[in-house]
């Protein structure tokens, strides 16, 4: 998970990354995600409406975010409580969002997820989600 504004040096190591390695497409659906997670964390759902609206809207206003839903679907988020994490898994594209006070916790849970989700052809043409992917493995 970026936290902060990457340095031409990371951006030049992602590049390497993504040069060197050549994946194939393994996206887990938005319900494997949550399966998985819900499956690996305890966690207790919540019905935070602010918390389901920031998800989905984080969805519909990225274009990137928003292609991998079908067209006229709308995201169904499911939102978990997990320690000091809050925890959105769109359903139906998969889309992650964490929130925490505890940045450790909440980079380790995305970090799991993402890793977990897996890469499509889109995802496979972004130099940055294929070294993020291959980094979060590796953990």
């Amino acid at each position: 998970m970026l936290t902060k504004k990457a340095t031409k040096r990371q951006i030049a190591e992602w590049k390497k990354l993504f040069a060197e390695n050549t994946l194939s497409p393994n996206r887990k659906t938005g319900k494997e995600v949550d399966e998985y997670f819900r499956a690996r964390y305890p966690s207790t759902p919540i019905s935070d409406l602010a918390v389901k609206a920031a998800a989905e809207e984080t969805i519909l206003q990225n274009d990137f975010y928003a292609a991998k839903l079908p067209v006229g679907v709308l995201p169904d988020v499911k939102c978990y409580r997990t320690g000091e994490a809050i925890v959105g898994i769109d359903l139906v594209s998969g889309h992650i969002h964490v929130e925490s006070s505890d940045k450790k916790q909440m980079e380790r849970i995305y970090d799991d997820l993402f890793a977990f989700r897996g890469l499509d052809e889109s995802d496979l043409q972004n130099y940055f989600l294929v070294a993020q992917y291959l980094l979060c493995k590796k953990q």
